[in-house]
């Protein structure tokens, strides 16, 4: 009983933590899409798609690597 009123809090770097994942998670399936893409419309999509996800990826990891450093400093 006492598990179920325990509250539960996310901090700024859990829910980056979760977002990178989230990420991640979609570039894999777009990588595992690209070897069925048959169509150029298909292809030209999944590489846009796969860059917008890259470059949100390196963001979060860069936005997430400066929350821990400032951690760290405190």
């Amino acid at each position: 009983m006492k598990n179920s009123k325990r509250e539960i809090t996310l901090n700024e770097c859990d829910s980056i933590s979760d977002m990178l994942f989230l990420e991640k998670s979609l570039m894999r399936e777009y990588c595992t899409a690209v070897f069925s893409a048959k169509r150029k419309e298909e292809r030209t999509y999944l590489t846009d798609s796969l860059s917008s996800v890259a470059e949100d990826i390196f963001f979060l990891q860069d936005l997430l690597d400066s929350r821990r450093e400032e951690k760290i400093k405190k």
